[in-house]
């Protein structure tokens, strides 16, 4: 399905995200080598990639979904738009324990870990309702035109901000938070 493939690469992007929060969320957890600053750059990620580009991406699929039928308060795309809003919730979370944490109080780090934890946990369940119910539903319930519609509206908000921040911005916020996670060993 076209759609599901205009947004593959940007899921390839979320998913490497989660993967190095996974292995900073570990050493935040169990070494005094973790630093703030990792998660203080991943809070920005989320703010300024994850929930304001890619939520918005999944949108367009959701209302997709909606046209064809399905309630945006219930079931599978009622519980995606859920997952965005806590998303929102404990992202805030994460970013104001990191800079508690990094501004000297260790509270903060032990915020920093259970925020971090609780949005990992939330942001796979999320990638495995997309891949196993909304792609399928997707696939099932949209006609080619319903498909060239939500695909013109993708293209849509990929383009536009003319003046927003290139993509590659954040695949390089994450090479970086890569380089520094692998610091910690």
């Amino acid at each position: 399905m076209r759609i599901v493939k205009i947004l593959r690469e940007d899921e390839v992007l979320v998913i490497r995200f989660l993967s190095v929060l996974g292995r900073g969320l570990s050493a935040a957890g169990h070494s005094k080598a973790a630093r703030p600053g990792f998660f203080v750059f991943s809070g920005n990620f989320i703010h300024g990639y994850l929930e304001p580009i890619y939520f918005k991406k999944e949108e367009v699929l959701l209302r997709a979904l909606e046209d064809c039928g399905f309630s945006a308060d219930g079931g599978p795309v009622g519980t995606m738009y859920l997952n965005h809003q806590k998303s929102r919730e404990i992202s805030v979370i994460l970013a104001e324990a990191a800079k508690q944490w990094q501004g000297g109080d260790e509270g903060g780090r032990a915020e920093v870990v259970w925020a971090t934890s609780e949005y990992i946990d939330l942001m796979r369940k999320h990638f495995e309702l997309l891949r196993g119910r909304i792609h399928p539903l997707l696939e099932q319930s949209l006609s080619v035109e319903d498909e060239e519609k939500a695909a013109e509206d993708l293209n849509l908000v990929a383009f536009e901000d003319p003046n927003s921040d290139s993509p590659d911005k954040y695949t390089k916020i994450i090479k970086m938070l890569e380089e520094e996670v692998n610091e910690w060993k």
